[in-house]
């Protein structure tokens, strides 16, 4: 009796076996790329270089000239003249002052005289140095101060401007390269972007200030408190 329920179980079995479907391979994995931008935060550029004029003060010590006058600038400061013919102050038709040649009645240039000094040498004026140094001291109000530098130093001192000068510009071509690689606006929309940023820092920073202001203005309250002494404890019980 158990050996008929075995062969009749493999017999549904076997059965069973014959009316499955026969297998299927699953589908093949699909690989999709996509391409997505990344937003890279670009902070504003910084605002251009404003540099301040600087005003370069030449000072000479020749040639050396007979002196003919004296000019007084202010305050006691002059320095000896060199001129060797009279000149006059006038205004031109446009309003404008000039200077000119003083002419005798036969339109000869009038001559000025040396000046002597009291051992009877003429006086001789080397260059400008004695103009410079009475223009600077009204100028500042005080005692004549050089800053001093050689032509090579000054050479070199224009060669490292250049230097500094060349890295930036290198350095903001670098930059705009990495702008325009990362942005689909380009470098034009770039620099659009970077002026709207800079003027809401503006706003920004206007705002702070106005709040800090308004915040200053209103007067502060302050509590009157009584202060404590030893002789108001003892005169509050008698």
């Amino acid at each position: 009796m158990v050996k008929n329920l075995a062969i009749v179980g493999l017999v549904f079995m076997l059965g069973a076996c014959s009316t499955m479907s026969p297998y299927q391979p699953l589908p093949p994995v699909k690989v999709i790329t996509e391409t997505v931008e990344v937003e890279i935060y670009a902070p504003p550029l910084p605002k251009e270089i404003s540099l301040a004029d600087v005003d370069w003060k030449v000072i000479s010590n020749t040639p050396c000239k007979p002196a003919t006058g004296k000019k007084n600038i202010g305050n006691g400061k002059w320095y000896y003249t060199t001129d060797k013919y009279q000149y006059e102050d006038y205004i031109k038709e446009d309003g404008s002052s000039a200077r000119r040649v003083v002419k005798d009645a036969e339109g000869n240039r009038i001559q000025l005289d040396q000046l002597i000094d009291d051992s009877g040498v003429v006086i001789q004026t080397c260059g400008n140095l004695q103009q410079k140094i009475a223009e600077i001291e009204i100028l500042l109000d005080g005692e004549f101060v050089i800053f001093a530098i050689t032509p090579d130093g000054y050479e070199r001192m224009a060669a490292n401007l250049q230097e500094i000068k060349r890295y930036i510009n290198q350095q903001k071509e670098i930059i705009y390269y990495y702008r325009e690689a990362t942005a689909p606006k380009g470098v034009k929309g770039w620099l659009e972007e970077n002026k709207e940023r800079q003027s809401n820092q503006a706003e920004e920073v206007e705002i702070r200030n106005n709040d800090t202001e308004a915040q200053s203005a209103v007067p502060v309250k302050e509590d009157f408190k009584e202060s404590f002494s030893l002789k108001k404890l003892f005169n509050r019980d008698e």
